[in-house]
């Protein structure tokens, strides 16, 4: 990462003051306040200057287009703190009964039942099961009944001035929702979301937005919020571009696995490395249902469960999965809530 994009940028967390940051030296300066105020006021507004100059270098935005959505950004410590206490950050004990459950996939059943025709053309055309589609919008908003209550813009404001780890990440998608914004022609004060920035019924972050949704109902814009057309293709569009193959299984969690060198460093390399299959098998003497095919590629991981610390061979397919969330947690839920919804391919337990 070059010294530009890893610009640390902090900024007040009292928004009224940071709103008025401008004309704060002459204001303090009338009322008498200390020199230390005067410069901690000036130190703000030059990094809130810093933050305009690299948005409008990254992304060609007009200064006044950008300084102007700044301006109405709101600072939210709460955001903060949630985005480091995920859900999944818990155990997949602990986290697997939030979302592998009857009600909600009864929910998704009823939602591919409502929307078959267009479930049916996005397979066709993209080549990703209907189910794996639903378990991703049964599990981002239940289906759009869950959108996220913080405005986008604090949000990804909140978390590229004050969240330093990964402070460049969240700069870059602050540009990118303002792009969309002007694109679509959307205020960027009107759009609610998750604390961690992402939107609409398909919960995508802004730049996988911009080049993964779609406009599948002809009408001239990619609403992910309420058109259930534009919603179904653009996931499967997402998951086709990331080289899903809807004739592969995803998962399968083994029984005993010999404590042997190979074990131990596929457990270390996690997804990092993908194997052959037929080259682990034999080593490994893995037990496996037919589908799993000797040229798939694999990897190892481990998770604690109910029952226990268990291992599961993953295909090429769950690391698709965590291109959308990048938590093994998250992959192996949408994995198992599929299978309730009807992929077959989808068995974990086998």
């Amino acid at each position: 990462m070059s010294d530009h994009n890893s610009k640390t940028l902090n900024t007040s967390p009292d928004p009224g003051r940071r709103m008025l940051v401008r004309n704060a030296p002459a204001a303090l300066a009338i009322a008498g306040l200390a020199p230390a105020t005067l410069l901690h006021a000036a130190e703000n507004d030059a990094r809130e200057q810093d933050l305009i100059d690299m948005i409008v270098e990254e992304t060609g935005l007009e200064r006044g287009y950008v300084a102007d959505a700044i301006g109405q950004a709101r600072f939210d410590a709460s955001i903060i703190t949630r985005i480091k206490t995920p859900y999944e950050s818990k155990t997949y004990a602990e986290y697997r009964p939030l979302f592998v459950h009857q009600q909600l996939a009864d929910k998704g059943m009823a939602y591919i039942r409502s929307h078959d025709d267009i479930f049916r053309q996005a397979a066709a055309k993209y080549e990703v099961q209907p189910q794996i589609v639903a378990a991703i919008l049964g599990m981002e908003t239940r289906y759009g009944n869950y959108k996220g209550k913080d405005r986008v813009l604090d949000a990804l404001y909140t978390l590229a001035t004050g969240y330093p780890r990964r402070a460049g990440f969240f700069r870059r998608e602050l540009g990118q929702f303002l792009q969309l914004c002007r694109e679509e022609k959307r205020e960027p004060t009107s759009i609610n979301g998750s604390y961690a920035g992402a939107f609409g019924t398909t919960q995508f972050i802004p730049s996988s937005y911009r080049d993964y949704a779609v406009d599948a109902d002809g009408d001239g814009l990619r609403d992910v919020w309420n058109s259930p057309a534009d919603i179904i293709n653009s996931v499967a569009h997402y998951f086709h571009r990331y080289r899903w193959d809807n004739s592969r299984p995803v998962a399968h969690w083994l029984g005993h696995v010999p404590y042997k060198p190979l074990l131990r460093t596929m457990l270390k390399d996690e997804t990092r490395k993908w194997r052959k299959l037929g080259d682990v098998r034999k080593e490994l003497h893995l037990q496996l249902p037919d589908i799993w095919q000797d040229d798939d590629q694999v990897a190892l991981i481990q998770r604690v469960t109910d029952k226990g610390k268990r291992t599961a061979i993953v295909h090429y397919n769950f690391h698709v999965i965590t291109r959308w969330n990048r938590s093994y947690n998250y992959a192996l839920a949408i994995t198992e809530l599929a299978h309730m919804l009807g992929c077959p391919l989808c068995e974990v337990e086998g």
